[in-house]
């Protein structure tokens, strides 16, 4: 995963090469082309991830990768070109757990800015498995897959990102409000 473009790299029109010009445009000083009308728009980047419960426990991966090598995290990823949210969050748990899953609901929808590849928009999904939990074993960008009961889960100081510790927060507070 490379770093995010900072917009004073962008030069020039990725249409027709011309080069851009600053502008107000929809409330905003944005980058334009004046001869083709091209707007560049700075858009989030789209994550998808996932919220797996098993036996009463969540599953977690530990990042192989940076940013925050070392760190646990939910099974999740970028949403590619050619998919919708939900793939991308089946995809993703595929290729770092070996655990088929389905959608199950929609968990929460949050967002970011301060990060080195640039802001987000994350969609977490609650997902049931559906196959390989006798095969679960971390691939891809992850080196450890594991289940955690709440009082097992690693400390928020060693959970990656802001968003999964709000989603593990959530699962916490759902968990603590459906035994009562």
């Amino acid at each position: 995963m490379g770093v995010a473009l900072k917009d004073e790299e962008i030069k020039f029109c990725p249409r027709c090469g011309h080069t851009l010009e600053k502008k107000k445009i929809h409330g905003r000083i944005r980058k334009f082309c004046p001869s083709c009308g091209f707007v560049y728009f700075r858009d989030p980047k789209v994550g998808a991830s996932v919220v797996l419960e098993y036996k009463g426990k969540l599953l977690l991966v530990r990042r192989g990768i940076n940013p925050h090598k070392g760190k646990w995290c939910l099974p999740g990823g970028f949403v590619e070109f050619d998919e919708n949210p939900e793939k991308a969050a089946i995809r993703e748990c595929k290729e770092e757990t070996n655990l088929d899953v389905q959608i199950d609901k929609l968990f929460g929808i949050y967002s970011y800015i301060n990060d080195i590849r640039g802001p987000g928009i994350l969609i977490s999904y609650k997902v049931k498995v559906i196959g390989g939990i006798e095969k679960l074993k971390a691939g891809d960008d992850a080196e450890i897959a594991q289940f955690f009961s709440p009082s097992e889960l690693p400390s928020m100081k060693d959970i990656a990102f802001r968003t999964n510790r709000e989603i593990i927060e959530k699962w916490l507070k759902e968990r603590r409000y459906e035994k009562k």
